[in-house]
């Protein structure tokens, strides 16, 4: 049988015994490059994550949520390169990679609260992919979003960590989501309400 859905999105072939009506096998018709992983982050331990396949490898980025997910680093310097973090098996265990692992993570649980929570498909309502460079400058304590996408600095190392927990990914993100909604301007009571979002 070759069945279609909607919501959710799916698509397979399923081979159906005739004597007995058991579904022996499926196979997904809707082709992407999306991997599951594991991942060591500075705050939260091994979380699992969603990559893309990529040349024998693997990236901070996937398909699945909206038009995508895409994590970069800008290297510490304070320019948006797409540069990818990579690693060989999907289990992400380098202390160079938890930074951008952790922004990867915190964005995949953000736009899943939004879309589960408010039925809201990005910070746009229309699937905008979400874009987040980590490493942005040397001990930059700091993140931001800059009407377009998301950037995180590492801290300074002694009183700040990387600026990628949970709570300040999803703060960045409402940021876009008010930018998209309420439209705020960001002075005075405006400015303050938007912060508090």
């Amino acid at each position: 049988f070759d069945v279609f859905s909607i919501e959710p999105y799916e698509r397979y072939y399923y081979y159906v015994d005739a004597q007995t009506g058991e579904t022996l096998t499926q196979i997904n018709r809707i082709h992407d490059n999306d991997a599951q992983g594991t991942a060591s982050t500075n705050y939260y331990g091994t979380v699992n994550i969603t990559t893309d396949s990529h040349n024998g490898s693997y990236r901070l980025r996937e398909s699945g949520r909206g038009n995508g997910i895409h994590t970069f680093t800008s290297n510490n310097t304070a320019s948006y390169p797409t540069i990818d973090l990579t690693d060989s098996n999907n289990n992400w265990t380098s202390s160079n990679t938890k930074t951008g692992c952790e922004a990867h993570w915190g964005t995949e649980k953000t736009y899943d609260y939004f879309l589960n929570k408010h039925n809201r498909d990005s910070y746009d309502g229309q699937g905008a992919r979400l874009r987040s460079w980590v490493n942005f400058k040397t001990n930059y304590v700091n993140a931001f979003w800059n009407g377009s996408f998301m950037t995180y600095g590492d801290g300074n190392g002694t009183s700040y960590g990387p600026l990628t927990c949970l709570d300040v990914v999803g703060h960045e993100i409402t940021h876009a989501i008010t930018q998209h909604t309420a439209g705020l301007i960001y002075k005075n009571e405006s400015g303050a309400l938007n912060e508090s979002f």
